[in-house]
């Protein structure tokens, strides 16, 4: 599984209780994504939780696209 490297979010591990109280095993994922990141060393990928993302703990790296070569 995947696991936030800004907060260390990573899965919870609980029981899903039905209508009847029959218990089965659930698991909670937190919504984490592979994105560009802004370093000290550099732009990397690393594996941020979105919370992380929308408080500004991480700062996402500028993409930038080659312009297409014109031929004259």
């Amino acid at each position: 599984m995947a696991k936030c490297n800004v907060c260390g979010k990573s899965v919870l591990f609980g029981n899903a209780v039905s209508h009847s109280h029959r218990r089965s095993n659930k698991m909670w994922k937190p919504n984490i994504k592979k994105v560009n990141v802004q370093t000290e060393a550099g732009n990397r990928k690393m594996y941020v939780c979105t919370s992380c993302l929308r408080s500004g703990k991480v700062q996402r790296a500028a993409v930038v696209k080659a312009a297409p070569a014109v031929e004259a």
